[in-house]
């Protein structure tokens, strides 16, 4: 019975997004997405589909709205 009430005080902490308890099986975060039966986190998700986390390719955004921003302004400046 007491390892019941433990597991019960361990999974609290890996309710997901929908109050779900499930477990991300690469990192063992909380699971949002279940893919072909098997429940991951948004971020290993993201890391399969895009092959970067979301911080690198947040940050490759803000580097490309720099570059862009650069050219149009010179763009702008040439007239």
């Amino acid at each position: 019975m007491d390892n019941l009430l433990d597991n019960e005080l361990i999974m609290k902490d890996k309710k997901n997004i929908y109050g779900d308890f499930r477990i991300c099986y690469k990192c063992g975060m909380n699971a949002d997405v279940v893919e072909s039966g098997k429940d991951i986190c948004a971020s290993c998700w993201f890391v399969d589909h895009t092959d970067m986390t979301i911080d690198e390719y947040e940050r490759k955004n803000k580097d490309l709205e720099k570059e862009r921003f650069r050219i149009n302004y010179k763009k702008d400046k040439k007239w």
